[in-house]
């Protein structure tokens, strides 16, 4: 096929392709404002350094986010992705509003030439070019200077013959929105570099092998606590030692309550009407997989299941029914669920359902009376009397026991050997037992063997809350902020039968211990006063009321708050110290060329380990990423024993047996690689911390809550 033809009929593809590009353009448009879309709007969702965004400019680009993502999901987002949706929209808007501020303030410019070289040159860029490779591998130049020449030829639209022509000059926007952005970068990065002594490191700590012996000395095996004394001076002295450990940003303690919009009664009556009519079209005769298509986000023309591959209400009532059978709707979790048996097929493996009534083994005499236990319940069972009901008496399996024993459907080599086989060698409706496990003994009952598979269609109505009920939990949440505030925050919240949640938070970060990231509420936690009532803060899946209960400024604990916790360090660090001193004495009980084994027949609480080959950048059994011990052995010759080595877990002694070299040819082969790598972090992480600066010295007004419920 030519490779034109294959491109017109590829089309959408490559349009999908080039979509994300487009919508940047768009997004890059309204961030630099070329169009003045912002002037003289109020109802503003927010500003950032006095540039505002309208809440029509907003919601525009968040349901072109939303049009996108359904295009790729194939579902229409619901309303916690939209939430995210939103988020993700605000913090473009943040960014690149504080972006197009600097670029402004250091008059940087990318001139129409620039642009034209970049596309008509040598290396166009990636995301355009990519589109023009044909099915070897090639870049077919010749259709993308036609494409340069006449896009509306390639990207074609109904009633818009310059479709193309518009696309591109979008596409060049964007172009010069990202040179723009890479010239910024190479500014804010132009004192980044990674010398060779850093890339060195870091190959060798990835590539050189180590290989160790080493003893821990536990402080609380080798020092008991009467033979140490810590007094208040001592741990006056480990306060003042480690008081960076003890400095604490400026925090809020709130209290809060959650409304959460979990689907009403009445919208779960509405999802069994809505599913009750598709009941009644399907067993009418209407054509299920069309009803699919019509009630479906991702429409289901039918999966073949196995046992034990769906629920067990919905395997049973499946596995019962006929081919061409509806069935349900039944309820589950997630909402209610209408299926079609469309074909029947007999599979590979066999599957067995079973009830077991476990007898567990105890140690000593009383195994003898578990053992006859088993064998009276295993004879009642098999008389004849009801298995559930003896499985509920007698059984101390936990998962299953009031359940009757119930174990549902499983293949071979789901269960321990002994039991798969008394269940696959007994006949359906036999009572074996008892059979010998690890886990005791087991009296069994085979209900079923089957190895049919099924082609199964369905309808899944879910039940969500609808506007209103979303609604009405929003003005649940605005009335209580209003009667809390004449009132008390906790009185209130225990009258609507709600216990209010505790959270500290920090200035910094916008986190909330238990709801995430929201940011407008972690501003007015710090704007607020001790006792002050907030309006209701959009969450996930709902709102939160809160007030600030306590006020803390950045500064250290006090000694006096920390006494009681800070004296079991301060002992821990006097037991880690004689410990040390255990140890060097041990060390001096060892000559020259001798191993650190011989430790092990001086002190018998001494067990001697080899670490085996590791490197720097990895781990070793038993000690973790201790970068003491790293630097220890690191700084030792093969056959040299350390000093002791203290640590946050004790006290180690290492001996170096073998160190490998630095491969040149290895490294001179992947210098380049991992400087590029070192290099692309370090600015990576440059960049992320001058946003967060800009973020954090920035008047940025959010105003999203008064918008979206």
């Amino acid at each position: 096929m030519p490779i034109m033809t294959r491109m017109r009929e590829s089309m959408p593809v490559i349009l999908f392709g080039l979509l994300i590009a487009f919508l940047i353009t768009i997004i890059f448009e309204w961030g630099m404002d070329y169009l003045g879309l912002s002037s003289g709007r109020s109802n503003d969702i927010g500003s950032v350094e006095g540039r505002k965004i309208t809440y029509q400019e907003f919601s525009d680009l968040v349901k072109n986010a939303s049009d996108a993502q359904k295009q790729q999901t194939g579902a229409e987002p619901d309303e916690n992705a939209q939430k995210q949706i939103r988020q993700q929209v605000w913090d473009q808007f943040v960014t690149q509003t504080l972006v197009e501020r600097e670029i402004k303030k250091l008059g940087l410019m990318v001139p129409d030439q620039e642009i034209a070289d970049w596309v008509r040159g040598e290396n166009p860029p990636e995301d355009l070019k990519r589109n023009f490779i044909d099915s070897t591998g090639n870049f077919r130049r010749d259709l993308y200077d036609q494409f340069l020449a006449n896009p509306n030829q390639f990207i074609r639209e109904e009633g818009n013959p310059t479709a193309g022509t518009a696309w591109l000059v979008n596409y060049e926007k964007n172009l010069r929105q990202r040179r723009l952005s890479e010239k910024l970068q190479s500014i804010i990065t132009a004192s980044v570099h990674v010398s060779e002594c850093e890339i060195k490191r870091r190959f060798a700590d990835q590539s050189v092998k180590y290989d160790a012996l080493f003893a821990f000395l536990d402080p609380n095996a080798f020092v008991k606590d009467e033979e140490v004394s810590v007094t208040d001076d001592d741990v006056k002295a480990f306060y003042q030692e480690n008081l960076d450990q003890y400095k604490v940003e400026a925090s809020r303690k709130l209290k809060y309550v959650a409304f959460y919009e979990n689907p009403s009664a009445g919208d779960s009556a509405e999802a069994k009407s809505s599913i009750e009519e598709d009941a009644k079209s399907a067993t009418g005769g209407a054509d299920f997989i069309m009803l699919t298509l019509e009630r479906s986000e991702k429409p289901d023309s039918g999966t073949w299941f196995k046992h034990g591959e769906l629920g067990p209400d919905i395997e049973a009532a499946v596995f019962s029914a006929k081919v061409g059978d509806v069935v349900g709707p039944l309820t589950q979790p997630d909402g209610y669920h209408l299926m079609k048996v469309l074909e029947e097929r007999k599979g590979t493996t066999e599957f067995v359902k079973a009830s077991h009534i476990l007898i567990q083994i105890p140690a000593g005499p009383d195994s003898v009376q578990a053992k006859a236990t088993a064998a009276e319940v295993a004879k009642l069972a098999k008389s004849g009397k009801d298995f559930a009901e003896l499985a509920s008496k007698y059984s101390k399996d936990p998962s299953n026991a009031q359940k009757g024993g119930d174990l549902g459907w499983f293949s071979k080599g789901r269960m321990v050997k002994e039991f798969e086989n008394a269940t696959f060698n007994a006949r359906v409706g036999e009572v074996v037992g008892p059979v010998r496990t690890a886990f005791g003994f087991h009296i069994i009952k085979v209900t079923g063997k089957d190895a049919r598979e099924l082609k199964v269609s369905r309808i899944i109505s879910k039940i969500i809350a609808s506007p209103q009920t979303r609604n009405d939990v929003y003005e649940r949440s605005k009335d209580f902020a209003v009667i809390a505030r004449e009132s008390e925050f906790t009185k209130e919240a225990k009258s609507i039968n709600v216990e209010p949640r505790e959270a500290e938070v920090q200035e910094k970060g916008g986190m909330i211990p238990g709801l995430g990231m929201n940011e407008s509420a972690v501003k007015w936690a710090f704007k607020g006063k001790v006792g002050e009532v907030s309006e209701p803060y959009s969450i996930p899946n709902g709102w939160a009321v809160f007030t600030v209960v306590e006020a803390k400024d950045a500064g250290v604990r006090s000694f006096d708050e920390l006494k009681d916790a800070l004296k079991p360090q301060a002992l821990r660090k006097k037991k880690t110290e004689k410990t040390k001193e255990i140890a060097s004495q041990l060390r001096s009980k060892l000559a020259a060329g001798d191993s650190l084994t011989k430790l092990s027949t001086l002190d018998t609480r001494l067990h001697v380990q080899r670490t085996g080959d590791f490197v720097m950048s990895g781990g070793v059994p038993g000690v973790g990423r201790d970068m003491n011990f790293f630097g220890a052995a690191e700084a030792l010759k093969p056959g040299e024993i350390s000093q002791p080595v203290g640590s946050t877990r004790g006290v180690y002694l290492i001996q170096l047996i073998a160190r490998g070299t630095l491969d040149s040819t290895a490294y001179a082969a992947q210098r380049e690689t991992l400087q590029s790598q070192m290099l692309q972090e370090k600015r990576n992480r440059y960049i992320g911390e001058w946003l967060t600066k800009m973020k954090e010295s920035a008047d940025i007004e959010d105003n999203r809550d008064i918008f979206y419920r």
